[in-house]
């Protein structure tokens, strides 16, 4: 059945498997892809997510991170869910870029089913479909929040468009900031749909970004950053 969907898996120990989740606690042992899974060991990753139910502007901000990513010669990572996670995608895409999309589900599936042909556009461009879950798992409520430890643990940092205070993409900033990852968001009055973009400022939690200055030094402190396996952590 793997080889009827072109699915293929990597153990913990393979070299393939991505080196910012190996000594992380609670990761899979087994990783089922589609596609190049190399890319997430051999270049750098942002994870750009935020809102499903996102405004007009956060839809062309996500589009906009998504080529300012590509451009920058890193891969675009995200859940491929609906709003600025999509938007995102699109824009990398567009620009050149690849992207990994981190799937609740068995790989022999897309969730959701409306984003079946971006997912194919990410294979087509040299991205790859990561899931911990085997052929012929189906999406549960629980998969979601699981997923979201992927998404941070494989980037170098986390990319908030906007965000509710109470959503998956704070469950994505919280697990980022265990794990030591960088974490930026929009300004706040940048979009409309960003109490969770406040919190951040507030906190002193994230680069806040303003301006086309604040991006590429956020993009650039990423890709001078040197890559090493992460140290074992116990949460």
């Amino acid at each position: 059945m793997l080889e009827k969907y072109k699915i293929s898996s990597c153990a913990i120990g393979d070299t393939s498997y991505p080196m910012g989740m190996k000594n992380l606690t609670g990761m899979p042992s087994i990783l089922y892809f589609r596609g190049d899974i190399t890319i997430v060991n051999n270049r750098k990753s942002v994870a750009v997510i935020g809102s499903r139910r996102t405004s007009s502007e956060g839809l062309r901000l996500s589009y906009y991170a998504g080529r300012k990513v590509a451009e920058a010669g890193m891969n675009l990572v995200n859940g491929l869910a609906l709003g600025c996670d999509a938007e995102a995608l699109r824009g990398a895409i567009h620009a050149g870029g690849k992207c990994v999309a981190v799937m609740p589900c068995g790989l022999d599936q897309i969730q959701p089913r409306s984003n079946y042909r971006l997912a194919e556009e990410i294979l087509e461009t040299g991205g790859c479909l990561l899931s911990e879950y085997p052929i012929g798992t189906a999406v549960r409520e629980y998969h979601y929040v699981a997923r979201d430890r992927l998404q941070s643990a494989i980037s170098q940092g986390v990319w908030v468009i906007e965000a509710q205070e109470k959503s998956g993409t704070m469950h994505t900033v919280n697990f980022a900031t265990k794990q030591y990852k960088r974490l930026a968001c929009y300004y706040h009055t940048l979009v409309n749909n960003a109490t969770g973009n406040k919190i951040l400022e507030a906190q002193g939690r994230a680069c806040v970004l303003k301006s086309n200055s604040d991006i590429q030094r956020f993009l650039e402190d990423i890709s001078k950053e040197e890559t090493y396996e992460q140290i074992k952590l116990d949460f």
